[in-house]
């Protein structure tokens, strides 16, 4: 596997470390959002579909530092939005670098050069540039909806690497991935002398405005990827738990630990995980304590859940197992010395599910204003609260319980805290930037512009992103 050892015994290290404590709930990765801003509107995401006033705010690296700190894990993936666009992003970084944390900073490598030239980042053993690559380049063209990203960030590695960067790609892939397409992705990423390749089959999240893609069934996902990694050779380097690669393939079961990868944004502590939209928590000791965590991962029977795969959620798992039994550990080591398809075992049938039953906010449906807050939470859009004294407020929810509901008031940076008792009604009055017509209007054109190339006709190459902030 293509990680360190430093950092392979800090992680293990410390691993061993809460398996003694008695320790379940405890991070391995921190998720750092420190902005929601992207120059990219992919498809496959939900992440920008927020409003302007949202989009333009900012963590700062001091408030950055404090949820690290509080939080204590290891390492701290910093995606987005895209962190490059972040103002004082060096200054985060560069935080998390006296901490001793092992960093990887996600990016679509459209600002990396700028960057590097710079000298915003500084090669480190701490610091990893994970760039996001979907496939090849008509694949990764078109899941990021703007075509020419896959040649600036293959020229952006490049001099990341030549500049002693260590370098990752992270590749999300969705159900029409061809698998003999991504191998010959796998080889040229390696020739260009990345670290290593992390991979995750899409997350059907809610907010994206491509909804078709996403893989619905395990079978068919532990299918493909049993295609990707068939007969791998070992020149391949992925930056991934072995069982967790497994796991993929169908060949080990685990379950889901959605606190092993906390999210921290300027929302605050995000329940459960970076996927899910369920209402924030204060502080991480808040977070842990208080959310219920039987209500997620497939085992739960959470429709949400059922067909999740993703890193984030399963790779703390397969840490876990490598350090939680003789055989997770024999496994790991099999598969690190003898390839990713040196197990041919038949796929593991998962155990049955338990019964999912609602519980809090979200099953109280009952009170016309209660369904009207949950539908808030849920918009990607500004709302007008009317309150008892008949005064008006409008700005972006974004949590509430049965207590309070927040909100960033229009066109301002401060949250404001309502006790729920205050409001009278909610009412949508904003755009959806989730409404998914932008991206349907794209995929249009994009066909039509792809039928005028193969007639051998002049076509305008097209661009989401402008129109999704209209």
């Amino acid at each position: 596997m293509a990680v360190p050892l430093s950092q392979m015994w800090t992680v293990a290290s410390y691993v061993i470390k809460q398996k003694l404590l008695g320790r379940k709930h405890y991070p391995l990765v921190l998720m750092l959002e420190p902005l929601y801003r992207c120059n990219l509107a992919c498809a496959g995401c939900g992440k920008i579909q927020y409003p302007a006033h949202i989009l333009k705010q900012e963590m700062d690296p001091e408030v950055a530092m404090a949820a690290v700190d509080e939080c204590g894990a290891p390492m701290v993936s910093i995606p987005g939005g895209e962190p490059l666009m972040h103002s004082r992003i060096g200054e985060i970084v560069a935080g998390l670098i006296k901490r001793k944390k092992y960093i990887y900073l996600c990016t679509n490598a459209l600002l990396l050069k700028q960057r590097l030239e710079e000298g915003v980042l500084k090669p480190s053993k701490f610091l990893t540039i994970n760039v996001h690559m979907d496939g090849d380049e008509e694949a990764h063209d078109f899941a990021v909806c703007r075509e020419g990203t896959y040649k600036v960030a293959e020229e952006a590695i490049k001099l990341a690497v030549a500049k002693g960067f260590r370098v990752t790609t992270n590749s999300t892939l969705f159900k029409h991935a061809d698998p003999e397409r991504m191998r010959k992705f796998f080889d040229h990423m390696m020739e260009l002398g990345v670290e290593g390749m992390t991979i995750s089959p899409g997350y059907n999240y809610q907010k994206a405005p491509d909804q078709e893609s996403f893989l619905r069934e395990r079978a068919s996902t532990t299918e493909m990827f049993r295609a990707f990694f068939k007969k791998a050779p070992k020149r391949w380097q992925f930056n991934l738990s072995p069982l967790f690669v497994e796991f993929l393939q169908g060949k080990r079961h685990l379950e889901c630990t959605p606190w092993g990868c906390p999210a921290y944004s300027m929302f605050g502590w995000q329940r459960p995980c970076y996927l899910m939209q369920e209402g924030y928590a204060k502080t991480f000791k808040e977070l842990i304590a208080t959310t219920k965590w039987e209500n997620y991962g497939r085992a739960s029977g959470n429709p949400k859940c059922a067909s999740c795969m993703v890193h984030c959620g399963h790779e703390p798992s397969a840490v876990n197992a490598t350090f939680g039994s003789i055989e997770g550990f024999y496994s790991t080591a099999k598969r690190t010395l003898f390839g990713l398809d040196s197990d041919k075992g038949k796929n593991i049938a998962p155990p049955p599910v338990t019964r999912f039953v609602e519980t809090g906010v979200e099953a109280a449906q009952s009170e016309a204003l209660t369904k009207a807050i949950n539908d808030a939470v849920d918009f990607r859009g500004d709302v007008t609260l009317t309150l008892a004294d008949g005064t008006k407020q409008s700005g972006y929810i974004f949590n509430a319980d049965d207590r309070i509901v927040e909100f960033f008031p229009t066109g301002r940076p401060d949250v404001i805290s309502l006790a729920r008792h205050m409001l009278v009604s909610v009412e949508k009055t904003g755009r959806d930037h989730a409404d998914g017509k932008t991206w349907e209007a794209w995929y249009k054109k994009y066909t039509e512009r792809k039928e005028k190339i193969a007639r051998g006709e002049k076509a305008e190459s097209i661009d989401i992103f402008p129109e999704v902030l209209s």
